[in-house]
């Protein structure tokens, strides 16, 4: 691999970096890499190609998945004005977890002849994973990148998408450094490959502090192969708090299911979660989506111009500029969903917040599951299939996986991701953003009902006057039932307390 040395030229203008550049995008499907994706193409008409590595997924093989990434509202404007615009993105079919990416001969040796930038934004996120499938996503997955980086004619710079809570078993304050762990990254990568399941939970275990889960350990563990294995490399890492929609980008207010806190925000506002347990004062630590990608591109930017020293490790986060505590949050996120009904509600939205478990634990039983199994009940005598039970089942474990962070909150020093916008010119700053002056809560939820696919009216099957009246017939009968309910309960404690208190008199 050669480092030429008009890679290291220091352009003044990001744009310029990026001219006649190829670039090699992982995770282009996700929230994220669409995001980055648009805002390259948009912003930076001279780069070449961007090759993007995708799988077959769900029966739909990797080429025709490029055509529904671009049918995204993200790319709306683009299709209009630049439709042609999208031919400069060439689909490799691959898997980041497999060797040589899973990219055939052919189409490795042509990526690494013309990528010089590569982003690596692939990964799981999912909280409720076994260890080892998130291990081999997110570590071998890196690991893969790291060595296909090394058959690159020309690196100008890797830049790796890690999250603000790669090292969230720590309570000090997180530094823009790479924590490392007590053993070098190659035993753990070996104990992947070779070991059995419980000598990986084993070797893991001694980490210590523990971290909330796999996902977290898996993304300090990434960190610690590219500073174990790529050294010598000019690197940048990005660690995003929880993205959450569009802030300023071409589609304010965007955001997809799947993505962040979406699947919270949208069972409250559907009026599915009624009760949900959080420590109101602790606080919640969101980062605009298009401030991420932004980063990800001035990062590219600053590692492959010398202007940065690699590793470049950025807290991408809004803690110490616009803090916000969960009960600002979650009652922002309320009061609009009572402004802008969601289609496809459950009932009207109404939330009770506890942070005592023991309360939270009997709200729900009686917010939550009465009303659901005698729906479900309702269900099986008319001879469909009962589901809501096994929806809040599938919620409690969902929410049981993100308790620790609810409850808990965490401080990241964020010099190297101020000092971005230092080194960009006035232009640059406005267009690849990454200063949150005037970002807060309020922001979060303005441009959403605008921007957010799921706010679209034509995905319900009823009108919104028949869906409103729907809910509230729903509310009634949740109503009744949680009503006959309680004054079950109260008679047979009374007939209960009756009868000992007769048996104490005789």
């Amino acid at each position: 691999m050669e480092m030429q040395s008009e890679n290291k030229r220091l352009n003044r203008r990001i744009a310029d970096f990026y001219d006649g550049k190829t670039l090699f995008l992982t995770g282009a499907a996700g929230y994220l890499g669409v995001v980055l994706l648009e805002i390259l193409l948009r912003c930076c008409p001279g780069i070449c190609r961007i090759y993007i590595l995708l799988r077959e997924k769900k029966g739909v093989d990797a080429r025709s998945r490029k055509e529904q990434i671009f049918k995204r509202k993200i790319f709306e404007k683009l299709r209009e004005k630049q439709p042609d615009i999208f031919d400069k993105v060439h689909v490799v079919p691959g898997d980041v977890s497999l060797h040589n990416l899973g990219m055939n001969e052919a189409d490795a040796l042509k990526v690494a002849q013309e990528a010089s930038i590569v982003f690596h934004c692939a990964a799981t996120i999912s909280f409720l994973k076994p260890l080892r499938f998130v291990l081999i996503q997110n570590a071998i997955g890196t690991d893969n990148v790291v060595e296909f980086c090394r058959k690159l004619k020309t690196l100008d710079t890797l830049v790796y998408t890690s999250t603000a809570y790669s090292n969230s078993n720590r309570k000090d304050e997180i530094e823009e450094i790479i924590y490392r762990l007590p053993f070098p990254a190659q035993r753990y990568l070996d104990e992947l490959k070779n070991g059995d399941d419980e000598s990986l939970k084993k070797l893991v275990s001694q980490c210590s502090p523990k971290w909330p889960n796999a996902y977290t350990f898996s993304k300090c563990l990434a960190e610690n192969i590219l500073a174990d294995k790529a050294s010598d490399l000019p690197i940048a890492i990005i660690r995003p708090s929880i993205i959450i929609s569009v802030w300023k980008g071409v589609v304010r207010g965007y955001v997809e299911e799947g993505s962040g806190m979406v699947g919270l925000s949208l069972g409250i506002g559907k009026g599915f979660i009624r009760v949900l347990r959080v420590d109101t004062e602790k606080k919640i630590d969101h980062i605009p989506v298009d401030v991420v990608a932004n980063a990800h591109i001035v990062a590219a930017w600053c590692t492959g111009t010398d202007r940065a020293q690699s590793p470049l490790v950025l807290n991408c986060t809004s803690g110490d500029v616009s803090p916000c505590t969960w009960g600002e949050y979650i009652n922002t996120l309320f009061t609009m969903t009572l402004k802008y009904p969601l289609p496809k509600a459950y009932q009207h939205p109404k939330l009770i917040l506890c942070k005592n478990p023991v309360y939270y634990f009997l709200l729900s039983i009686f917010e939550h599951y009465v009303p659901a199994f005698a729906i479900d009940g309702l269900l099986k005598l008319s001879g469909r299939k009962p589901k809501l039970v096994s929806l809040y089942r599938f919620l409690d474990k969902s929410l049981e996986s993100i308790q620790t962070f609810v409850v808990n909150e965490w401080k990241f020093s964020t010099d190297n991701f101020k000092s971005l916008a230092e080194k960009m010119d006035a232009k640059d700053n406005e267009m690849f953003y990454v200063d949150l002056k005037g970002y807060g809560v309020d922001e979060l939820t303005k441009d959403l009902p605008k921007g957010a696919p799921f706010y679209q009216w034509d995905i319900d099957r009823k009108q919104f006057a028949e869906r409103m009246k729907t809910t509230y017939i729903r509310n009634l009968l949740t109503s009744f039932i949680k009503w006959v309910f309680l004054i079950c309960m109260i008679s047979i404690i009374f007939m209960l307390g009756t009868q000992i208190y007769q048996r104490c008199l005789s």
